[in-house]
């Protein structure tokens, strides 16, 4: 494939925040009596926006107050997810390489650009920068990488999506991108290959020497 422009998932791809965010979440539900539900329930929810995480988890409730809580709980505010191993220098090498780099995200605009810059990312080195507040509709519709390619003025085919989830190749199929699956996520890789997954390499650490062949 003939790569200019490469879009990544932020959560499992840029930052190794799932296990504790998915912890965030059970800590939320314990403080207001809801059912407790596993880390692997939560983590395959993940990459959708997070109303619907919060839907589909606990049906009915106050979604705002969810979030109130969950952000107070969580420390959201000023905990400092790390990123996953060499991504920040990844980040620099193939904007480096020329490639036009660009972020899209389910999550909610206030908690994507601040966390990403405290855990050592340059935001300059991103053309576009998309949140669950950019678009009406989310993954696993296509309108999330087909407005970014767009904005980027860029051929889909000439684009490829980073993502740990089978729901971000979904998107990525949808809106007739490249696809690459990391493993820094919560899906094996046994997982991603039944599902009709080809590209799949440990970590985005591996994205420039995978590129070049």
């Amino acid at each position: 494939m003939k790569i200019k422009t490469i879009i990544f998932d932020i959560d499992g791809v840029l930052l190794d925040s799932n296990i504790y965010l998915a912890k965030v979440h059970q800590k939320t539900a314990k403080e207001m009596g809801l059912r407790i539900p596993t880390i692997h329930e939560i983590l395959r929810l993940f990459g959708k926006d997070w109303d619907s995480v919060i839907q589909t988890l606990w049906p009915g409730i106050d979604i705002e107050n969810f979030k109130k809580t969950y952000l107070r709980v969580g420390n959201i505010e000023n905990f400092i997810i790390p990123p996953i191993k060499n991504a920040v220098e990844t980040i620099k090498k193939l904007k480096n390489l020329g490639f036009k780099l660009a972020i899209v995200s389910a999550r909610p605009g206030f908690y994507t650009i601040e966390p990403l810059k405290k855990s050592g990312f340059d935001l300059e080195l991103f053309d576009v920068v998309i949140s669950a507040d950019d678009t009406k509709n989310h993954k696993p519709h296509p309108e999330p990488l087909t407005h970014t390619c767009k904005r980027l003025n860029v051929d889909p085919k000439e684009a490829v999506y980073i993502g740990d989830a089978l729901i971000d190749y979904e998107s990525a199929s949808s809106a007739k991108l490249n696809f690459i699956a990391v493993l820094t996520g919560d899906v094996k890789e046994e997982e991603f290959r039944k599902n009709g997954v080809k590209n799949i390499i440990p970590s985005i650490a591996e994205l420039p020497k995978f590129l070049k062949l």
